[in-house]
């Protein structure tokens, strides 16, 4: 009885991997490696190139938002505005291409803390003086702001 059950079952017999297919599994594994690498550079590249294609488009336009007036200005040309909120005068200075609060009559001046705006879709809200500004990109790259027109 004991010779009929050994029949059933049949021996499996596990090997261990050679040496020599562990060296060539492990030479393998660098070029796929460096070529991860090098895919993974690329799209960081071109996340990068993408990024900078859409926010760095700064030779728009400062557009100010006031609680009754829209007004809006060259980016090109320096400048002192001055404009009324409901608490009194803001004071905005537009130099070298950038635009920043100098002054505002808000109670916590916190507008006038913020770094100078340049780069499209960037902006500095005054919100007790209830004003606004915005650097809008150009639509067209030969588009000029009319200073005189608005």
């Amino acid at each position: 009885m004991r010779n009929n059950m050994n029949s059933q079952y049949t021996a499996i017999v596990l090997q261990r991997p050679n040496q020599l297919d562990t060296l060539n599994t492990m030479n393998h594994r660098y070029p796929t490696l460096l070529a991860d690498g090098l895919i993974l550079l690329a799209c960081i590249l071109a996340i990068l190139a993408v990024n900078k294609a859409t926010y760095s488009q700064g030779s728009g336009y400062l557009q100010v938002q006031t609680h009754d007036a829209t007004y809006r200005y060259s980016l090109s040309t320096n400048r002192d505005i001055h404009v009324d909120g409901p608490l009194g005068d803001t004071y905005i200075v537009i130099k070298d291409g950038q635009a920043r609060i100098v002054d505002s009559a808000c109670p916590t001046k916190s507008c006038t803390f913020q770094k100078p705006i340049s780069t499209a879709r960037s902006w500095i809200a005054c919100l007790p003086n209830q004003v606004l500004l915005t650097v809008v990109g150009p639509s067209d790259t030969t588009a000029e702001v009319d200073d005189v027109a608005n």
